[in-house]
């Protein structure tokens, strides 16, 4: 099954909307804000600075206001404020990962790196329980989710 063949199979499934394809970068870290069972205010903080550099982003690319604030709020609460089914991430991660792949090699390096460096500290920015143990700031369930990113994001078959 092709790209556009599994965003379509996706888009009747769970019912996404075109501005959310718009967002896709975003999945990795959306993962990661779930990865511990909970969207806490510092991790959303820090999802939400990197949407915001998304949109402008992206409307400077294309030149035209093509995403608006009011995309970037629906796909927000949609994937952020309300946990989507663990499914849908996977599935829209993978696709997520190819398309940052298939940019050019510093294009592709940057934007990689940026989600990388923006998961981690989404990771490191809240715990869900105290005391926690020495090497417990991040989750055992964060930990595994950078460990499947990371070779995704590189291109590599995976851990």
């Amino acid at each position: 099954m092709n790209e556009a063949q599994a965003l379509s199979r996706l888009v009747t499934t769970y019912g996404l909307k075109d501005g959310d394809l718009y967002f896709l970068d975003l999945i990795p870290l959306v993962e990661m804000v779930w990865a511990d069972g909970h969207n806490q205010e510092a991790e959303l903080r820090i999802l939400e600075a990197f949407a915001r550099r998304h949109l402008e982003e992206l409307n400077g690319l294309l030149g035209y206001q093509a995403v608006t604030e009011q995309d970037l709020e629906r796909f927000m609460e949609r994937f952020v404020r309300h946990r989507p089914p663990q499914a849908l991430l996977t599935e829209l991660r993978t696709i997520a990962c190819r398309r940052v792949r298939r940019r050019s090699s510093q294009e592709m390096a940057d934007q990689a790196e940026r989600i990388l460096e923006y998961c981690i500290d989404i990771a490191a920015a809240c715990v869900t329980r105290y005391p926690y143990g020495l090497r417990e700031r991040i989750m055992a369930e964060e930990r595994r989710l950078l460990r499947e990113l990371l070779p995704l994001l590189q291109g590599q078959s995976g851990p």
